[in-house]
């Protein structure tokens, strides 16, 4: 019988295999050992699969019309969403008799992105400053911002939401994501702004992100990241996904749905009996960020110019705040949200401007069904 003798260099070699292989695996138990039983909520946040975790942990929920919406009963470090999907305390969809209510529709600005705790939101001090210093007792004030939303799902939102809560006065509060949905292939900016957004979607799991430890590897080293809001809801044809020049794409893609949607906005909310107010959007340079470039600033300026001339055509108030909030940077997070200090003074400068206004009536719409 003839024995079969391995060279010396392959046993080796497979004895090294071996070794190595056994050490990945111990390395991938360990690794998903810690992840599920020994990680910080924060950290298994940013390192578990999107699937494995809890859909309450999530601030963003898939809507049937909206694409998405602020997850109802979400809380997390002061920042908390009511049962019907809005920052901010419990309220009745029926407005309770002698209430005065006013929605503010809007992006991340409107919810105040940058600022945790609820009662510190623009909205709630607002809310606070027309109670306490201008004397309505009856004043209720909703934040139906949500950050991302352009004036799109801000139109949507208005319509199959915000009308149920018998609003008296709307405050409309939009600029910068418009600007933004305005930056995709010339070709795919139609009015239904699917060059933009996609349907809520998850996007697909890299195969090697199925391995715990080299997804805690990858994103520890910024190889990778955890799901965020725009890879549900972006459209491969925006320029930060396809490529393109933003500057030829905003002198392409004019603001010609911006001024659409709001108009709706007005008519809507006109036909329906509830007041409306605009607001010009202010933002602060030298923060390094997309603020500070040349042809987003000339996109919010030309956006205002539209809130303003709509202001004058629909014999609508128009709150010039982006004339009036300071760039200072003690009142912001960076270039498009305040801080709680600016928050504070923001609520403060459109309250002056509600009341001296006129806005807020002493009798408010009474309350009615659908």
């Amino acid at each position: 019988m003839v024995t079969l003798r391995i060279p010396k260099f392959l046993l080796n070699l497979m004895i090294s295999i071996r070794a190595v292989l056994l050490t990945l695996i111990l390395l991938e138990l360990g690794a998903r050992i810690w992840l599920n039983h020994f990680a910080s909520p924060e950290d298994y946040i940013r390192y578990a699969l999107y699937t494995d975790i809890d859909p309450s942990a999530f601030r963003w929920t898939g809507h049937h019309y909206l694409n998405y919406y602020p997850s109802p009963n979400y809380h997390k470090d002061g920042t908390v969403h009511n049962s019907l999907g809005y920052r901010g305390d419990e309220f009745s969809i029926e407005k309770p008799a002698g209430v005065f209510r006013i929605v503010a529709l809007g992006g991340s600005t409107v919810y105040t992105e940058k600022v945790k705790d609820n009662t510190q939101t623009f909205t709630a001090q607002l809310e606070s400053i027309l109670r306490r210093q201008y004397g309505y007792t009856n004043i209720q004030v909703i934040n139906a911002g949500v950050p991302g939303y352009t004036s799109w799902e801000s139109l949507i939102n208005l319509e199959f939401r915000v009308l149920d809560l018998q609003p008296d006065l709307i405050i409309i509060y939009q600029n910068t994501n418009d600007v933004t949905a305005r930056l995709v292939d010339p070709q795919a900016y139609r009015g239904d702004n699917s060059g933009y957004r996609k349907q809520w979607s998850a996007p697909p799991v890299p195969w090697w992100e199925h391995s715990t430890l080299l997804r805690i590897v990858g994103r520890r080293q910024d190889w990778s990241e955890q799901i965020r809001l725009r890879d549900m809801v972006e459209a491969p044809t925006t320029i930060n996904r396809s490529g393109g020049d933003p500057y030829a794409a905003l002198q392409q893609n004019k603001p010609v749905y911006f001024e659409r949607n709001l108009r709706n906005m007005i008519a809507v909310a006109r036909e329906n009996g509830v007041a409306v107010m605009l607001a010009t959007w202010a933002y602060a340079p030298g923060f390094d960020d997309y603020a500070d470039r040349d042809y987003y600033q000339q996109a919010f300026a030309e956006q205002n110019d539209i809130i303003r001339h709509l202001g004058q055509t629909h014999h609508v108030p128009v709150f010039d705040f982006a004339a009036q909030m300071p760039q200072d940077k003690r009142y912001w997070a960076d270039g498009r949200h305040v801080n709680e200090a600016g928050a504070r003074l923001k609520a403060e400068l459109f309250a002056a401007f509600i009341d001296q206004a006129g806005l807020i009536s002493a009798s408010p719409q009474p309350s009615a069904g659908p």
